[in-house]
């Protein structure tokens, strides 16, 4: 039925969207970096704090991010705002076909695949949003992209040798992810280890089962005491945004982090104008894909099973963690490439071995 729908649309469309939208973002770009419209995205002490940090302001290094802004500055490559047109350029160029060629898409051969893909990534506007300014956002994505790349080549190997070699820089990648964002690094590295599980959808019933399980077990022995303690923080005043969940009761912990997924992951908490739109834009395709990756599952290989198991263990992390409505929406970017990668990787092999 997807096939059918996405068929619909002819090609010379497609491409043409994609040329226009490419057009409307750098129009906009310069709208907004040029004071014409304002955009009310928060987060702008971030990007404040990265800019004093590389020119040596301050030196309390929250993350990795502002240690490598520095040291471009110190060789005398820094500029805030040449920083900012480079992550236009990787949001426009670099991430759509990227996130193809993981897709195992080839212009030639699933051009009408490749064009939805890029069109996809193109739409998507939480990313764009974070190519105004220098946060680590967009860096973080591109980084996540190339780690699952060499993840790909890795698992693709032919023999121990090249396994070995691709495996070792992709846990460079994940050890660098972790310097970037610790829970993104942990559940990066964590996939490389248990992407040998089968799965199949008796098994997924199962392991939801067992993972649910494990969850509480966990929550109620403490080990999650961090995060929730981290979640406690958030002001349940902050004008709306957050979800005011209480993760201190254990026996209420299952019941309030899939209200947490429901409200952060998958957007149904909807406090603004904004949040429509991005369900619309965002979360609405990532929910069709995601449906369709479970109920074809049996097309799984060794690299989907990396990028779902990554999914689960990441999501788990920062939906106990987190419960800043508009942080979420820069969270879950790697939850939801993943599951756009899964649908046109799946879709393609489908086409491939003649499969509706």
């Amino acid at each position: 039925m997807i096939n059918n729908i996405l068929k619909r649309v002819s090609n010379k469309a497609l491409f043409l969207c994609v040329i226009y939208l490419v057009f409307l973002k750098v129009f906009f770009y310069f709208l907004i970096k040029n004071d014409y419209i304002s955009l009310g995205l928060g987060g702008g002490n971030d990007a404040d704090y990265y800019h004093e940090y590389a020119l040596g302001y301050t030196d309390l290094a929250v993350n990795f991010w502002p240690v490598i802004l520095r040291f471009f500055n110190d060789l005398g490559l820094y500029s805030r705002d040449g920083i900012s047109y480079l992550f236009l350029f990787i949001n426009l160029f670099i991430i759509p076909f990227l996130v193809a060629k993981l897709s195992g898409l080839n212009f030639q051969k699933s051009q009408k695949y490749y064009l939805y893909s890029v069109l996809l990534c193109l739409i998507y506007p939480t990313l764009f949003f974070y190519t105004l300014d220098i946060y680590r956002d967009v860096f973080m994505v591109l980084s996540f992209l190339v780690g699952c790349l060499i993840v790909k080549k890795c698992l693709r190997s032919s023999n121990f040798i090249s396994f070995s070699y691709f495996y070792i820089l992709a846990v460079s990648i994940g050890v660098f992810l972790l310097a970037l964002r610790p829970y993104l690094g942990f559940a990066f590295l964590l996939a490389l280890v248990l992407w040998k599980i089968k799965l199949t959808k008796k098994r997924i019933f199962l392991f939801a089962i067992l993972y649910f399980f494990a969850l509480f077990i966990a929550n109620y022995i403490g080990i999650f005491e961090s995060l929730t303690e981290y979640r406690s923080v958030f002001d349940e005043d902050s004008g709306g945004s957050t979800l005011g969940l209480d993760f201190s009761n254990p026996v209420m912990f299952i019941p309030n982090f899939i209200l947490s997924a429901l409200g952060q992951l998958f957007g149904l908490y909807i406090t603004n104008p904004l949040a429509i739109v991005l369900l619309l834009v965002e979360t609405f395709p990532f929910f069709i894909m995601l449906k369709y990756v479970i109920k074809n599952i049996r097309m799984a290989d060794s690299f989907i099973r990396f990028l779902l198991i990554f999914f689960v263990i990441y999501g788990s992390v920062w939906l106990i963690g987190n419960d800043n409505l508009g942080t979420a929406v820069r969270l879950r970017m790697y939850n939801y490439f993943a599951i756009y990668i899964s649908f046109f990787y799946i879709l393609n092999l489908k086409r491939q071995q003649g499969i509706k």
